[in-house]
């Protein structure tokens, strides 16, 4: 009896978003496939992890304190030579470590969900030390420079117009699809919203304003909940605060003050619940926010995005006229009354619009692409 093919993912923990989208891959080949097996690996694992700690606490800090200086090194490391060539000596430094853990694991494929993985996963194949299929899932609606390796395999993207980039960076259209971004099969499937507000003891008449900041709770989400609270209609409002343990008490302690009615809770697991109950969400641009959001044809009011991938994220949706883009407490005010009280029909043809972009289909279309390569 033949041993059960096996798939590596390998993402990096910059956000929840990489690992979710993999994750999401992995439960469709699981469905599609049940004696497959998958395993999911970060780039922290090939190195020390007082390193990756540090590395990680660094980006973070630099996203909350230096946003535009972010954006002036995402913008260098998609045109600058310099960049290009200091990408290939760290992915090669890295992909030594890695060679090894693919070595242990002896995967039939491997599936990466992260820029850096794909660099690592591209040296290797350059060297001759990987001769499985490799696979990249981009997690945003724009591709960085920093993602293409024509040493890869197959790409699946967002949109067409991530294909015309790769092909104009050295990858052929015959290796890359545009899918969208994979979600989780719970953001497919929902019971009526009528159900899930009297779950969640929300109230079924009143529009719902969901606050979200990332799992890094990164959003001053006390001073949008305050603005939310001053406009004169009748909502509700659901606060997720993510792992900021000292926004969630400072939320906690003013919830009496407020005049609307607000559910704050913290780092969650039903997101798709919270996501389905609302008709509006006021987040931050990721990638996976963003197409988990359209996936239910929610709406978007995005908050001061970050230099970056946040903004390109934002001008896709503003683009497709499924968002509007907010720079502070008091724009929220204002864009939050023009929609719920003076022009309604507005917030109703930004949900047309966002539902128009769900593309459902995305992780079971990689997963079946997957499962061709290694069976």
């Amino acid at each position: 009896m033949s041993e059960p093919k096996r798939v590596l993912f390998v993402t990096a923990p910059i956000g929840s978003g990489h690992m979710r989208a993999a994750q999401a891959i992995m439960k469709e080949l699981e469905r599609l496939q049940p004696g497959v097996q998958t395993k999911m690996a970060n780039i922290f694992d090939f190195i020390s992890p007082m390193l990756g700690n540090t590395i990680y606490k660094g980006y973070l800090k630099v996203l909350k304190y230096f946003p535009q200086a972010y954006g002036m090194a995402y913008g260098w490391g998609n045109t600058n030579k310099l960049a290009l060539a200091g990408r290939e000596i760290i992915s090669r430094y890295m992909s030594d470590h890695m060679e090894s853990f693919l070595m242990k694991y002896s995967p039939a494929a491997v599936v990466c969900t992260h820029a850096t993985p794909a660099g690592m996963v591209a040296q290797l194949a350059k060297r001759g030390k990987l001769t499985i299929p490799s696979i990249a899932a981009v997690t945003d609606f724009t591709v960085h420079r920093l993602w293409v390796y024509p040493e890869l395999d197959y790409y699946f993207v967002a949109d067409n117009a991530m294909r015309d980039d790769l092909a104009k960076w050295g990858v052929p259209y015959n290796k890359s699809s545009a899918v969208g971004i994979p979600v989780d099969p719970a953001f497919l499937s929902q019971s009526p919203k009528e159900e899930i507000l009297s779950k969640l003891g929300l109230n079924n008449h009143f529009k719902t304003v969901l606050i979200m900041g990332g799992g890094a709770g990164v959003l001053p989400m006390d001073k949008i909940v305050k603005a939310c609270d001053q406009v004169d209609a009748s909502f509700q409002i659901i606060v997720v605060a993510g792992n900021n343990q000292e926004m969630f008490i400072k939320l906690e302690k003013s919830q009496m003050c407020y005049r609307h009615p607000i559910k704050i809770v913290g780092f969650v697991n039903n997101v798709h619940e919270l996501m389905a109950a609302s008709d509006l969400l006021i987040s931050k641009p990721g990638g996976m926010t963003t197409a988990e959001a359209t996936s239910q044809g929610l709406p978007m009011l995005i908050f001061r995005p970050i230099p970056g991938q946040e903004e390109a994220n934002t001008c896709y949706l503003k683009r497709k006229q499924a968002a509007i883009k907010v720079d502070s407490p008091s724009d929220v005010q204002k864009t939050l009354r023009r929609l719920l009280v003076e022009h309604p029909d507005e917030l109703t043809r930004l949900k047309k619009n966002s539902y128009t972009l769900r593309q459902p289909e995305a992780a079971e279309t990689i997963a079946r692409h997957i499962l061709l390569q290694i069976t």
